[in-house]
């Protein structure tokens, strides 16, 4: 069941979520009005399309893996199911009355924020979902602003944490393209049939000329490339087993 959110002012102005297409930033407050109140949805592209984009011609896959790429939500499974986390939801929200409607394993606990991580020196306890009525103790804080702070959605943590961040580090680098290893990773996940580093190499002299949008532009081009080689898989597939078929009825056996 969809709930209200808030919004932070940082999400307009958030570097990683800039980068991305605007349809895949929608998708992103979509998502966090459709997850329950741990940042948790279930990972159904048909479904998000038609409660998200109901009337818009958009690829909710490449949407996904737009938000994928900059790490603002990642993918899971759980008894085969596949769900989607939405990283540091539960920093910024307070609801009163919190739901718990899908699994979570405490490695994504961590990732949307209700455990702290274990580098942390002081390890805040886990955050307790409280009964009907009681009232979270983040309202209780001073923190938020009654009903009006229900659950602020940005993606990165506040400004002292990202200020006490070393410089990246990149694994991959060339002329434009430059990733982190979790970033190369991520994309290593999400286009699995790629040659990644040499679609990247092939790829830097054109994001060279995206400006600040090369990083959504090379994930959308990425996850293009992905869907036609899907599409090449399974037709090779489909004309081995016509093939198989031509052979036996030539041979005249059954």
């Amino acid at each position: 069941m969809a709930r209200i959110r808030s919004i932070h002012d940082g999400f307009f102005t958030d570097e990683r979520l800039v980068s991305v297409s605007s349809f895949a930033r929608l998708l992103f407050l979509g998502l966090g009005v459709q997850a329950d109140d741990k940042g948790v949805f279930e990972w159904k592209p048909i479904t998000l399309k038609m409660r998200i984009f109901p009337a818009d011609n958009v690829d909710v896959v490449d949407l996904l893996a737009e938000l994928e790429g900059i790490d603002a939500i990642q993918k899971y499974e759980i008894d085969g199911r596949q769900y989607g986390a939405i990283r540091n939801f539960r920093k910024f929200q307070r609801p009163k009355s919190p739901n718990d409607v899908h699994p979570i394993t405490d490695e994504f606990r961590t990732y949307v924020g209700l455990l702290s991580p274990a580098s942390e020196i002081a390890v805040a306890d886990d955050v307790k979902f409280p009964q009907n009525g009681e009232i979270a103790p983040q309202m209780e804080d001073g923190g938020g602003r009654g009903e009006e702070s229900r659950g602020v959605i940005i993606v990165d943590d506040d400004a002292g944490a990202k200020a006490a961040k070393p410089p990246k580090s990149y694994v991959f680098e060339a002329t434009k393209i430059k990733l982190t290893a979790t970033d190369l990773e991520k994309w290593r996940q999400a286009f699995p049939l790629l040659s990644l580093e040499a679609e990247l190499w092939s790829l830097d002299e054109w994001a060279g000329k995206q400006g600040k949008n090369w990083f959504s532009a090379v994930s959308s081009a990425l996850a293009k490339k992905q869907r036609e080689a899907t599409e090449r898989a399974n037709a090779a597939k489909a004309n081995r087993e016509v093939g198989g078929g031509t052979r036996s009825r030539r041979d005249g056996r059954i």
